[in-house]
Formats: C-alpha cells, structure tokens, sequence
C-alpha cells in the first residue's frame, strides 16, 4: 500500500533519507533470502517442505532486523536494490531479477515494515502473479492495491511520463491526400479498386476445409493426454537397458553405463527414487546373466553398484530425506534400499537408529533386514565395528535374522563400555536362544545399568539356564534387591523361577509365607515378587506355596498370588 511517502495520483520522488545504521550485510543477506524464497514459491508447492523452509528463513531475517530497524527502505534501479546509497542486491538476468519485477511496473522505492513477516505469502504470491501470471492491465501497483498489504509502503512512477516528452498530435492526412496516393499506386501498376486476384477464391475462407469432426478431435484430445501422462523416465529407461543386453555391441554397453553412472546421482538428488530401483534392478540382474557383459564391463557394473551403495551416497540420501529436499513415499524408498549391496548397511543401520523422522524408521529398518538377509557375512562383520548405534543395530538384526555361530561374538559386546550395546546384545543373545552367551548373561546381572541387568535376568530365564541358579539365589535373598525398583525385582525373581533350581520352592517359600525370628514377614512388595516367582516354576509343590498364601489379609500380595496361579496353571 502506499502513504505520505508516495502518492498514488502521480509521479513520486524516488530517493529518500535512510535513518538506519544497520551494517549493510544484514540487508544484502536479506535480499538473497527473498530471491531464493521468490524462486522456491515459483518452483514447489505450498505444502512442500523446502517451500516452507525458505518462507520461514525470509520471515526470521526480517524478524532479526526488527531488532535494529523500524523499517527496511530500498531504492530500485533496473537492476540493483540500494541501501543507504549502497548496492545490496543485483542481477544482470531481467528474467530472474527480483529489482528488475519492481522496477518495470514503475516501482522505484520499498519500505518494508514490522510485521510483513506474516504477509510474506501473499507478497510472493503476488510477485509471481506479476512475473508469470499477469493479464492485459494487471501491474504490480495494481496487484499491490489488490493484496492490501498492511506493512509494505512503495514510491512509484507513472512510466508514460518518466523523462518522456509525449509530442503535440498532428493534424493527419487529408482525405483528398490518401486519394492522390492511391491513385498513384493504381497508375504504376498496383491493383484496381474492386479487382479480385484469380487465385483467390471462396474456398479459401471456408472453415470446415480445415476442422475436425467431433470423433476426430476426441482420438487427438486422447492421444494428446496419453502422451502427457506418460512416464517417460521408465520408457527411457526401459530402453536403456534393452539395448544393455545386446552383447554384439560392447562400446554402445560401455557408454550405457556411463549414462547409468551419471543418471542415478541426478534421479536421486530429484527424489525419482522409482526410476532409480528400476535401473538398479536392471543392473543386478544384467550382472547375473552369462555372456551378455564383458569382464572388463562387468568390473564397471560392480564399480557402479558399489558406488551407489556407498556410505557417502546413503549419508546424503538420508540428509535429503530428513530435510525434506525430496518426498519419496515409503514403498519407492523401501523399493530402493532393498536394491543396494552390504556397503549400505553401516549407514542404513545408523539411521535407523537415530532418525528424527518416525515415517522414516520403520522403511529404514525393513531395507536394512532385506540388506542383511541378502548378506549376512557383512552382518556379522558389523558386529566388530566402533560406532556404538551401528554395533546395537547390528546385534539386533542378528537376533532378528537367527543368525548362527554368533554366541562368542556377543559375549565380547556385551564387555564392551556403551550400554545400549550390551543391552542389544543380550536381547540378541536372548531371541537366538544361544547357551554360548550364557556365560556372558550371567556376568551381566551385575552390570551397572539396571536395563543390562533386567534384560539378562529376563534372558537367562528365558533360556532356563539352571548353571546361573547360585547367582540368582545371592541375589534375590541380598539386600540390593530389596532396594530395587520393584520392574527390577520383578525381572530377577521371574527369572529365578524359570531356570529351575531345584532350591527355588524352599527359597520363594521361605520370602513369601515364612516369618522372622520376631514373627515379621518380608514386605509386601517383595512377598509379591516371590509369588510371582512361584508362579513360574510352575510344580506341584510351588501351587501349594501359593495356596498358603491365598487368604493373605495384604491386597497386593493376595493380587500377586491370584495371579500366579493362573500364570502357573496356564505355564504348566
């Protein structure tokens, strides 16, 4: 909108006196901001990402200028922005430049105030309306008065009378005079008044000579939308690899690739995740087929595949994906990933572990199992890696995979330093069921960290791993466990119950029911956990110890006792 500084009922004085001692480097870094928001509004979407990320920069730089300035004011020139007498802006392209879109609709000065923030998307709209959109009569002034934008002051001119001198019209030409030269050309030998020229005839002007039919302009209205709709990329691509396969031509293959090598960077950076696994799908099957490639070309498949599965790829991918750069849906990202090679997984595992986006993790993790299956030697050399999260998704996978062989590896994992180590590999050790680790699960119910210790405690009676029952005795009589979070002494009495000691009825009897040299009971709490324990082990004996302690006048030991006699009956 416009104010005392300009006024819309003639030409305005475009210069004034900038009050403001802001470093002129904030207000470049402005400018570039709103170009790059301008192109980002022009190129993608409202609801994109990347949109959003560029609107919310330019809003935030001229939030931070609020704290210096009451306002931004800028000259425009043709082709360059000023400020304080300072050129913070230009750009030599008139089709891209953002000074040139003021200065051609007679745009010659901005002022930008406190809270356009909250406009920027109607400015932008506005500006491109102006650049692409416009209609016969619609310039920026005309726009800007449409938008009434509260917090955006401009000085314009009017263009018919910026240092133009509009000459006095003319008298014109007689009517005697125009006659005089018409005869004159009828006398050197132009065409008569009223003469046809033969070859002109009626025909010329008939219209249906050159229209279709209705049928006719339905066929070319389908063939026009066919092909518009058509997925040209795939079709490339299709053709790209039919003539891959034609052995008799191993320069054409050669080059093939090399259109392969450069043509995967530029689908993924694009998010064409699609065409993508479609040439790579292409590409491992080429590779597995006899005689259709050369050795030499077939070291520059591999070359090509490990490189697309390399970790710098992946890393970037991942980047892409987070900041939202590009938009693939889940099932083109998950028909990616499952086409590269074991180099993928490090990367692929980190993610996995750590990623921001929750969209993200379950696609990630489904590639990652899908990659492991396919290489399980690489899995397993994960396992002796120094990255904490990829060792703990690694140790995982193998659990998940039933993975053999792996039993003394996970004992070293689980002496290793980082928790979320040792705790992964204990519920590896767990869901392999794998007695070579047990040794390793035993030294763990000690561990520092109370989540090593339950999930040990909880593997070990899992594995019914009745070597560990002197262990778990101390434990469960010490005094640490009557200090416990009662999830803990949960774990380790349940598990107790599960391995099998042939002295666990007497002990769990003896907490549960038996009384002190005073006649006291244990506390409730951990009466409780001893029912839950002979709940577990599940013999005759062990019900009888819960029957005793059926009428028990303390509601949560009497919960604790109902419950494990159902477990128990169920159990047994």
């Amino acid at each position: 909108m416009t104010d005392p500084l300009s006024s819309p009922t003639g030409p305005a004085d475009a210069g004034w006196e900038a009050e403001s001692t802001l470093p002129v480097d904030a207000v470049a870094e402005l400018f570039v901001t709103f170009s790059k928001a301008l192109r980002a509004f022009q190129l993608y979407d409202v609801n994109n990402p990347v949109y959003h990320r560029f609107v919310s920069a330019l809003a935030d730089a001229f939030t931070s200028l609020w704290e210096e300035l009451p306002s931004v004011a800028v000259i425009v020139d043709e082709d360059r922005l000023l400020y304080e007498d300072t050129e913070v802006y230009r750009s030599d392209s008139k089709s891209d430049s953002l000074a040139f879109l003021f200065f051609k609709d007679g745009i010659r000065a901005l002022d930008f105030r406190p809270g356009i923030e909250d406009e920027l998307p109607a400015l932008l709209r506005v500006l491109v309306r102006a650049r692409h959109g416009r209609t016969d009569g619609d310039d920026l002034i005309t726009l800007f008065w449409e938008a009434d934008l509260q917090n955006l002051r401009y000085q314009f001119v009017d263009l018919s009378a910026e240092g133009v001198d509009i000459p006095d019209a003319g008298s014109g030409a007689s009517a005697e005079s125009l006659q005089e030269i018409l005869q004159a050309e009828i006398v050197a030998g132009g065409p008569a008044p009223g003469s046809t020229p033969s070859a002109v005839s009626q025909d010329d002007f008939n219209p249906t000579l050159y229209a279709l039919d209705p049928r006719e302009m339905e066929q070319l209205r389908s063939e026009l939308r066919l092909e518009m709709e058509r997925d040209v990329r795939t079709d490339v691509v299709a053709a790209l690899m039919d003539r891959l396969e034609e052995p008799e031509a191993p320069e054409r293959q050669q080059e093939i690739l090399a259109v392969c090598r450069t043509l995967l960077p530029s689908l993924l950076s694009r998010g064409h995740l699609h065409h993508a696994a479609l040439i790579l799908s292409e590409l491992r099957q080429m590779e597995s087929r006899q005689g259709v490639l050369t050795p030499d070309l077939l070291r520059t498949l591999s070359s090509l595949l490990d490189e697309v599965s390399s970790p710098q790829t992946i890393l970037e991918l991942v980047r892409a994906l987070e900041d939202g750069s590009i938009g693939p849906t889940p099932a083109e990202l998950g028909r990616f990933l499952l086409q590269l090679r074991a180099g993928a997984l490090p990367p692929l595992i980190h993610a996995s572990e750590r990623s921001e986006l929750r969209e993200l993790q379950p696609v990630l993790r489904q590639a990652v199992e899908g990659i492991a299956r396919a290489y399980p030697r690489s899995l397993r050399g994960l396992l002796g890696m120094e990255d904490a999260q990829v060792v703990a998704g690694a140790a995982r996978l193998v659990g998940r995979l039933k993975l053999e062989d792996v039993g003394g590896m996970l004992v070293d994992l689980m002496a290793r330093e980082e928790p979320s180590v040792r705790l992964a590999a204990i519920e590896a050790a767990a869901a392999l069921k794998a007695s070579a680790a047990a040794a390793g699960l035993v030294a763990a119910l000690e561990d520092p960290e109370r989540e090593v210790r339950m999930a040990a405690a909880r593997a070990l009676g899992a594995l019914r791993y009745r070597p560990a029952a002197a262990r778990f005795r101390r434990i469960v009589l010490s005094k640490e466990v009557r200090n416990a979070e009662i999830s803990e002494r949960i774990a380790f009495f349940e598990g107790y119950g599960m391995i099998g000691d042939p002295e666990a009825v007497k002990v769990l009897d003896r907490l549960l029911n038996g009384r002190g040299f005073l006649g006291r009971k244990e506390a409730p709490e951990l009466r409780a956990c001893a029912a839950l324990a002979l709940g577990r082990v599940g013999t005759a004996e062990a019900a009888s110890a819960l029957r005793a302690a059926q009428d028990e006048e303390d509601p949560v030991v009497r919960s604790a006792v109902s419950r494990a006699m159902r477990g128990g009956t169920e159990d047994s």
